[in-house]
């Protein structure tokens, strides 16, 4: 699936052009040798700690960063493992339905003044119905060494006519195990997203701090170019010679936040690789550039489909209709069981076959739990009701502030970007000034400050241009859309 440039570990223990062809064709093997490049082995008393090896760069686009995460990220791998687990829970509920079988059997010794064997083997048959009722099937077979073979068959028949009985009310736990799997359908969905956005983000952060790198290398350098035209016009004598000890402050300032710039940068690195799962010596280089996209204005999606494919409205409604059964099932808890009953017997004997109808009734006086769990249900429906109705506001306020933060955020990176040319013609004139004996060393300074802030603004501005749009997919549920993932893909 992966290529070998997309895996460091698998790179630098490559032994073909092929890793993937390898890993179809030799699983265990393979699994075997990229954990023993990927782990770094203990130190032991009797050999002293190798140094750190040499860190493993790569390129690596966002897209190749999202889809390595999708299939190597622990948390995904747990969320696919709780899927089948899941899916076998729904297979048991489903089971409810279908016929059931099971056989038993028994065997007696006695030796006291005569031996005596006696056997005996039953088998049983049920099936229950989702209006409540059931029917039973048992046939038992008896041997004995003091008579002859006997047999016994059973046919009945039940159904509660009131209390527990017709559809909606027996069916009740497997309409709650089918929502149950909605849920949880939604749940790993939801989970699919959010470690999306974690990479995007990660990602983005990682490119954020290479341009800070950067944008503070520059700076150093200015600084000492800056310094050497200190000095030669000191020597010239246009300038005082107090102006080395500013130049000199300068380049320590800058290179203080060059360290910091540098140790951020690794910060981020670290908390990318650890998304994607790769070893700590692996270091990424982004293929990706901080650009605005020239587009129209961004549109408001319709609300109704963003409610169909927001999770947050998803499980609220789930929660009505889960309390709406409970309130359905704890209404019927309030009346009287009042089962019917049907069987058919017979035997070995010859005799008639016994048949029988009955009616079981059961009238509690003083029982108040059904109608303490009929107030609870009904609590909860509306507080499922309420919550749904608060959802639909809450996602219908943060689609607008979404829509209207992307709009806002390309306003401010196009300022941002006219405040970074503006900043860097000025240093220019003030350079230019300096060099005629027209200024100092604190104004050529100060107007570097400028310039790194106004580029360090800019690309902070082109970040949250970008992550307003990802909060915009977020926010209408179309992340896994946006970026062309099957979710039964990841789930396999």
């Amino acid at each position: 699936m992966f290529s070998d440039d997309r895996f460091p570990e698998r790179r630098a223990a490559s032994c073909g052009p092929c890793p993937a062809a390898c890993r179809k064709r030799w699983p265990g093997l393979y699994v075997a040798v990229s954990l023993f490049f990927a782990v770094p082995m203990p130190a032991t008393a009797d050999r002293a700690p190798e140094p750190d090896p040499t860190p493993i760069e790569f390129d690596l686009t966002l897209e190749d960063a999202i889809e390595i995460a999708l299939e190597r990220n622990q948390r995904l791998l747990d969320a696919r493992l709780d899927r089948r687990f899941d899916k076998f829970n729904l297979e048991a509920a489903e089971d409810t339905y279908r016929p059931r079988f099971g056989i038993s059997s028994s065997f007696d010794f006695t030796e006291a003044d005569s031996q005596k064997n006696d056997a005996s083997g039953t088998a049983t048959a049920r099936l229950n119905l989702p209006t409540g009722g059931a029917f039973t099937l048992g046939w038992t077979e008896n041997w004995s060494d003091e008579g002859p073979e006997t047999w016994s068959q059973t046919t009945g028949f039940s159904q509660p006519l009131l209390k527990g009985a017709w559809l909606g009310i027996a069916n009740a736990p497997l309409r709650r195990a089918l929502i149950t799997e909605r849920r949880n359908i939604i749940g790993f969905r939801r989970t699919v997203a959010q470690q999306v956005d974690n990479v995007i983000g990660a990602y983005r952060r990682l490119i954020q701090a290479i341009r800070r790198v950067r944008i503070d290398e520059t700076s150093v350098q200015r600084a000492r170019e800056q310094r050497e035209a200190t000095r030669a016009l000191i020597r010239a004598g246009r300038v005082a010679p107090r102006e080395a000890v500013r130049s000199e402050a300068s380049i320590a300032n800058r290179e203080l936040s060059l360290a910091r710039s540098r140790n951020a940068l690794d910060d981020a690195n670290y908390t990318l690789i650890k998304l994607l799962e790769f070893g700590s010596t692996v270091r990424i280089r982004p293929l990706e550039t901080l650009r605005i996209e020239r587009r129209d204005a961004v549109v408001e999606p319709p609300f109704e489909e963003v409610l169909r494919n927001h999770p947050d409205f998803l499980l609220a409604m789930l929660t009505v209709e889960s309390a709406i059964i409970d309130e359905a099932v704890a209404r019927n808890g309030l009346l009287p069981d009042l089962d019917l009953r049907l069987s058919h017997g017979r035997d070995s004997s010859g005799g008639p076959s016994d048949y029988r109808v009955g009616l079981n009734a059961t009238i509690p006086l003083n029982d108040r739990a059904p109608s303490r769990a009929k107030a609870r249900a009904d609590y909860n429906l509306r507080k499922a009701r309420r919550n749904l109705a608060e959802t639909r506001e809450t996602i219908r306020r943060n689609l607008r502030q979404a829509v209207n933060s992307v709009e806002v955020n390309l306003r401010v990176s196009e300022l941002a970007r006219g405040a970074r040319e503006l900043a860097e013609e000025n240093l220019e004139i003030e350079r230019m000034k300096f060099g005629q004996g027209l200024s100092s060393t604190f104004e050529v300074t100060a107007s570097e400050d400028d310039l790194v802030r106004a580029e360090q603004a800019e690309i902070d501005a082109i970040i949250g241009w970008l992550d307003a749009l990802t909060n915009l997919d977020r926010t209408s549920g179309k992340t896994l859309a946006t970026w062309g993932i099957d979710l039964e893909a990841v789930a396999r």
